[in-house]
C-alpha cells in the first residue's frame, strides 16, 4: 500500500512540474468513435514495429511510464533531457492519461503496483541509456504535437520506439 501511495505522490509531483495548464486537445472528453477518421496515423518502419500487443489504453499508459523514467533519468552525461517535453505531455493529454490509468486499475486491481514496478524496471534497465534518452526525447516532442485521439491510435508504435 505504501508503494501505491509513494507512486501516486511521485505522479502528483510530476504533474505539478507541468507548469501552467494548457488547453487539452480532446477537451477532457473520451476518445471519438472509430468512424471519425481525421486522426493521423504514423508510418511504421521495421525498426519501429511495436512489440506491445495490449489494449490501446494500456499502450498509452506504458508509453507514459517509459517517458516518465526518461524524464527522471535522462540528465547529464551526454543524455538528451526529456523532462520538459514530458511535463507538456502530462498537461496536454491529462484526460487521456486519466482514462488509461483507470483502465490499468480495472485490469490489474490489487496487482497494479507490481505491474507498474515491472514496467518501470524494464525502462530503467537500458543497454544504451544515451540512445534511450535521445529516442525518448524525440518521442516526447512528437507526442506533444499530437492530439489525444492520435496519441491513442499511435501509442503502440511510439512505445515500440522506446521499448
Amino acid at each position: 500500500m505504501s508503494r501505491v501511495a509513494l507512486g501516486l505522490g511521485v505522479l502528483a509531483l510530476l504533474a505539478g512540474c507541468a507548469g501552467k495548464s494548457t488547453h487539452q486537445v480532446n477537451q477532457g472528453h473520451s476518445l471519438p468513435p472509430p468512424q471519425q477518421a481525421q486522426v493521423k496515423t504514423l508510418p511504421q518502419t521495421q525498426a519501429q514495429r511495436p512489440s506491445f500487443q495490449g489494449e490501446p489504453g494500456e499502450a498509452v499508459w506504458h508509453l507514459r511510464a517509459g517517458l516518465n523514467v526518461a524524464a527522471l533519468s535522462c540528465r547529464g552525461k551526454g543524455r538528451t533531457p526529456v523532462a520538459g517535453s514530458y511535463a507538456k505531455v502530462l498537461s496536454r493529454h491529462k484526460a487521456l492519461l486519466a482514462q488509461a490509468y483507470a483502465g490499468e486499475q480495472r485490469r490489474y486491481g490489487k496487482g497494479l503496483d507490481t505491474h507498474q514496478t515491472r514496467i518501470y524496471n524494464r525502462f530503467s534497465n537500458q543497454k544504451n541509456p544515451v540512445q534511450f534518452c535521445a529516442t525518448a526525447a524525440s518521442v516526447a516532442k512528437q507526442v506533444v504535437t499530437m492530439d489525444s485521439p492520435s496519441l491513442a491510435l499511435n501509442a503502440r508504435n511510439l512505445l515500440g520506439r522506446i521499448d
